[in-house]
């Protein structure tokens, strides 16, 4: 026979808040900590020093992105409400990073981007430098033409491996707040022009999801592209941390959040749905990778300006 709870505790019960909407509110808003104590903290400190405002640029476009694929595909509702309050809380971390921007701040100082066919032969042996087709006719009138044959397929490996090696070094120039970027994208010295360009993104995808409401591959699309550009969040920051060589400004809360958000979403991806695609488990399991890099990086640095500390003294 169950075990029933006398009808005096069952009127206790009743006052008792529903669990499944105190969660509900509770995932609602933890953006609005997260990133709010990194918004304190710059407005404290009256400086954006050492905080990638691409950050902002990056998620501001996948939240977008996100929203839109739920007009399309509906998802649980809490977690729409938490982008809509990610979306504020970005906005004003973005307002507050640009109006404490270092004031001798000047796009036009930054360095150019090197060229890649620079950036490609700094890294190539001295002999593929010399020539793509190298002729070795000592080689060939002494071992034969095996030996030759094998010379070139191993010169054309390595050649192959510099050369993927690069575009990816080449690539991360984009995320490097050092580098001046095409058209000096979220770059710009006006404010304005961030506002104008997520206003521009959000117009353009939103027109395309009016369009294409009902296309899978569309949905499919959007769904991939957001959850790809949220991937590369860590990346600007990782590479300003080690630039810097300083963890000012870059909250540990805010790391916490963003390794809290991957265990959630890797466990959601494997043990909460069925039949995921390969891609958003990549994703998510490359973002929690850079995350992991950041964390290095902040003990690192923490403890470097810890052990520097009592020598300025």
């Amino acid at each position: 026979m169950p075990y029933l709870l006398p009808p005096e505790y069952l009127e206790y019960l009743d006052y008792l808040p529903d669990l499944q909407k105190c969660a509900n509110v509770f995932i609602s808003f933890t953006p609005l900590f997260s990133y709010g104590t990194t918004c304190y903290g710059i407005y404290t400190k009256k400086t954006s020093l050492g905080f990638s405002i691409d950050i902002c640029a990056t998620m501001l476009m996948s939240l977008i992105l996100r929203i839109l694929y739920y007009t399309i595909t509906p998802y649980e509702i809490s977690l729409l409400r938490q982008l809509i309050v990610m979306v504020f809380i970005q906005s004003l971390l973005l307002k507050i990073s640009l109006s404490y921007r270092p004031k001798n701040y000047k796009p036009d100082f930054l360095e150019p981007l090197p060229s890649f066919r620079y950036e490609l032969n700094s890294s190539l042996p001295r002999r593929l430098l010399e020539s793509l087709y190298p002729t070795y006719h000592e080689t060939y009138e002494s071992n034969g033409i095996i030996e030759l044959i094998g010379r070139i397929a191993f010169d054309y490996y390595i050649y192959a491996k510099i050369y993927l090696v690069t575009i990816f070094r080449y690539a991360l120039n984009f995320f490097d707040v050092h580098y001046k970027r095409p058209m000096l994208f979220w770059q710009w010295n006006d404010e304005g022009d961030y506002w104008k360009y997520i206003l521009k993104f959000a117009s353009f995808f939103g027109v395309l999801t009016a369009l294409f409401h009902h296309n899978e591959t569309y949905g499919s699309f959007i769904g991939i592209l957001g959850l790809f550009i949220e991937a590369l969040l860590p990346l600007p920051q990782i590479l300003m941390l080690n630039r810097l060589k300083s963890i000012r400004n870059f909250k540990i809360m805010l790391l916490l959040s963003w390794l809290g958000g991957d265990l959630t979403k890797i466990s959601y991806l494997v043990l909460g749905t069925d039949n995921i695609s390969i891609i958003f488990i990549l994703a998510a399991l490359f973002q929690m990778g850079l995350d992991i890099i950041i964390a290095f990086q902040y003990l690192h640095f923490r403890n470097y300006e810890q052990s520097i500390l009592p020598m300025a003294h």
